[in-house]
């Protein structure tokens, strides 16, 4: 007589080796939530190295109580596209202080070195770039009738 027994196939479920059709819809979900994964990955690692306009801040400067300046690095792919950036003053909670819009108008370097006055509400102490874009909005291009209206 063995010293196993036979585990009851009424507790324990059947012993066939063979996986049940739950646990293939599983492992189907599984492979399909791993391989959206993956392309939403991938998606976004293309956007972010294929951006059009890229700024980096460099350093900061206080020029009075209610003016500052920051001065950014800017990388363009294509020069002969407008393209704008916004960069905002921070102070020492992180909080903005400051905001401004910065035109950068067709023609130029593809890397350029800028600085930008700003005005800010309290003493700023560092600066961080929002984000930049070739696509200027309505109120910015040069061509629209809004922009005369400056």
């Amino acid at each position: 007589m063995s010293t196993t027994t036979s585990r009851p196939a009424q507790r324990y479920g059947s012993s066939s080796r063979g996986g049940t059709t739950g646990g293939k819809v599983v492992a189907v979900i599984a492979v399909l939530l791993v391989t959206a994964i993956l392309v939403v990955s991938a998606r976004a690692l293309l956007e972010r190295f294929n951006r059009p306009v890229t700024a980096e801040f460099i350093s900061q400067e206080r020029i009075d109580d209610s003016t500052g300046r920051l001065w950014i690095d800017v990388d363009r792919k294509d020069p002969s596209q407008p393209a704008y950036c916004i960069v905002t003053a921070v102070d020492y909670s992180h909080a903005e202080v400051g905001r401004r819009e910065v035109i950068l108008p067709a023609g130029g370097e593809k890397h350029e070195r800028l600085a930008v006055e700003l005005p800010v509400r309290e003493p700023l102490v560092s600066g961080r770039i929002y984000g930049c874009s070739d696509k200027l909005p309505f109120y910015m291009d040069p061509d629209s009738s809004f922009y005369g209206a400056r």
